[in-house]
């Protein structure tokens, strides 16, 4: 619950870190709980597109985080999204479809998102 531009400098210096390669609940939300935070959005989609990070659309429904304006903008942006279950046992393996489902409705093709790829691709795209 930060202000939004040092929510934003923390998540970036962040995302500028060698081993980070996906940033999960980039808003944070939680539908009828907690709203999304003041991350500015923008910053982050425009740095992880040049660190080659991806972002997450998670599917839990209570998150479904990215939202689906927010995955077409990363994804007009050019920037990998990954879709996600936040299963916590194997029953919320089936969050997977509200995951797709957001994305699809986000614009994202198989082209972008990242975890459609073969193990060999994604590890081509490591960064150094």
């Amino acid at each position: 619950r930060q202000e939004a531009g040092e929510l934003t400098r923390k998540v970036v210096e962040a995302m500028r870190h060698p081993a980070v390669r996906c940033l999960s609940h980039p808003r944070g939300r939680i539908i009828n709980y907690r709203p999304p935070n003041a991350l500015q959005l923008e910053r982050v989609i425009e740095v992880a597109l040049e660190e080659g990070v991806a972002l997450e659309t998670n599917g839990l429904a209570p998150r479904l985080d990215l939202r689906d304006v927010e995955v077409r903008l990363a994804v007009e942006a050019g920037v990998q999204i990954v879709c996600s279950t936040d299963a916590h046992s194997t029953q919320g393996l089936d969050n997977m479809r509200l995951s797709v489902s957001t994305a699809r409705r986000g614009w994202a093709t198989a082209a972008n998102v990242l975890n459609t790829r073969g193990l060999a691709e994604v590890l081509a795209l490591r960064r150094r």
